[in-house]
């Protein structure tokens, strides 16, 4: 007798940051050329493969693991227009706290394809200007932080450190009405591009905002595992370091797909084979 196609709900609920349900939409095409059946739904369900956007749906997260089924978590991107690519993930865990599959550290092809033009070489710099980078409160990554004493504490780390300090509050998080300041340090009110120009050292608890510090060159600290940039960063303000990028850039290009790409298939066939590869 012949088995049935193994199952995958994928739970397609308003949008999310910017990213429309097409997006679902697409990878439900994608896994459905690879010949799984495939379930559109509003809320999870007993499944082989639960698909989700984002890691808000905790407890359908922790029931699909319990009953040892695969969870597949659909994200903004890391390079480039984040609106224009989506991560794709397993474990439920988000970003650096993620498992990618299939992560071909050794074949810089589609890095350099895609975003070889953003990696420039590593900055010295005499100065000692450190740039702050703010968060959106109520964010997935900073669940059960307090941000704002870790602003404060590391500002005062910093300058204790000889580091000049300047904020750059997320511009999410201004236009929704959070607090855009740290008190006693000043706002570099420039563009992302101007504020990594002018740093010598950016600093964030885990933002996606270290991934473009450590393209442009400028060293970066982060505090926290699920920053994809963790790899490549300091993890303390007395660890400053600039090492080599190169595999970790041509991963990263690996754990983000198009929604062409999601729709062919051909995400599925690179994560569904190859190691396990974390953050």
């Amino acid at each position: 007798m012949k088995s049935r196609a193994p199952l995958a709900v994928v739970v397609a609920r308003k949008p999310h940051h910017g990213n429309p349900e097409s997006f679902h939409q697409a990878f439900a095409d994608g896994l459905q050329r690879h010949g799984w059946r495939v379930s559109l739904q509003r809320h999870p369900s007993a499944c082989d493969l639960l698909v989700l956007w984002g890691v808000r749906n905790r407890p359908a997260i922790a029931q699909q693991n319990r009953a040892r089924g695969d969870v597949c978590i659909l994200e903004r991107g890391y390079l480039g227009d984040r609106f224009k690519w989506t991560s794709v993930s397993f474990g439920g865990g988000l970003n650096g706290h993620a498992e990618f599959r299939g992560v071909r550290v050794d074949d810089p092809s589609r890095f350099e394809t895609h975003f070889g033009h953003m990696l420039q070489p590593w900055r010295k710099s005499t100065s000692r200007r450190a740039l702050l980078v703010g968060q959106v409160y109520g964010d997935m990554s900073l669940a059960g932080v307090n941000i704002d004493d870790w602003y404060r504490d590391t500002a005062k780390g910093l300058r204790a450190r000889g580091w000049e300090v300047y904020f750059r509050p997320h511009p999410v998080a201004l236009k929704k009405g959070q607090p855009g300041r740290v008190q006693g340090v000043p706002n570099f009110d420039g563009t992302l591009a101007e504020a990594l120009a002018f740093a010598d050292l950016v600093v964030t608890f885990n933002s996606n905002t270290g991934v473009e510090a450590v393209l442009s060159g400028c060293p970066l600290v982060a505090f926290n595992q699920g920053a994809m940039a963790w790899p490549v960063a300091g993890h303390s303000l007395d660890e400053i370091v600039t090492p080599d990028r190169t595999a970790w850039a041509h991963g990263l290009a690996w754990k983000q797909w198009t929604i062409d790409e999601l729709r062919s298939g051909f995400c599925w066939d690179v994560v569904s084979h190859g190691a396990l590869v974390c953050g």
